[in-house]
């Protein structure tokens, strides 16, 4: 099953979470959600016709509430954002559009999110970001840590290109 180990905020992260920037972005939070495609199990068919889920793509929650944790997470050690419940912040939605294991030259989980930010003055803009991150071993070998590392680092991005767009 996929359960992507999100590590919380170290303890110096905490501390930047107490120390907003006083010019920190404020953002809104709409909406993060995932494909349908991205949270359906994997069918294989067996020799004898038997259908069996892939246990290595089976999600033990929507995959849209782990990038939710991640891009919460995110804001709070990241001093240049602030995470608020206003109308009149600008409103970020991500959906994750890709998630799969690749490889050319070694295995690699890669992903895709596409943010969609609309301004205080109603202007839509959308960006993707994708990245990837080597699995180790056999599979599933050290896939959990690799897929939290994987989220923490998309939503990094992703935030980390609408604070400096909004200034």
């Amino acid at each position: 099953m996929i359960e992507p180990q999100l590590i919380n905020p170290q303890s110096a992260d905490s501390e930047k979470q107490a120390t907003k920037a006083p010019n920190a972005t404020p953002i809104r939070l709409l909406d993060t959600q995932a494909l349908g495609a991205i949270g359906r199990p994997l069918l294989h068919q067996q020799p004898n016709g038997e259908l069996t889920v892939d246990p290595l793509w089976r999600w033990t929650s929507f995959p849209g509430q782990y990038l939710d944790t991640a891009l919460r997470q995110e804001v709070e050690s990241n001093p240049n954002l602030r995470l608020v419940d206003s109308a009149s912040a600008p409103t970020v939605a991500a959906t994750l559009i890709v998630w799969d294991l690749e490889s050319p030259g070694g295995t690699q989980l890669v992903g895709a999110v596409e943010f969609q930010v609309t301004g205080t003055d109603r202007a839509i803009h959308s960006k993707v970001v994708r990245a990837s991150e080597p699995v180790t071993g056999e599979m599933p070998g050290d896939l959990a840590a690799v897929a939290g590392r994987l989220l923490r680092h998309l939503a990094s991005e992703g935030l980390t290109s609408i604070a400096h767009e909004g200034k």
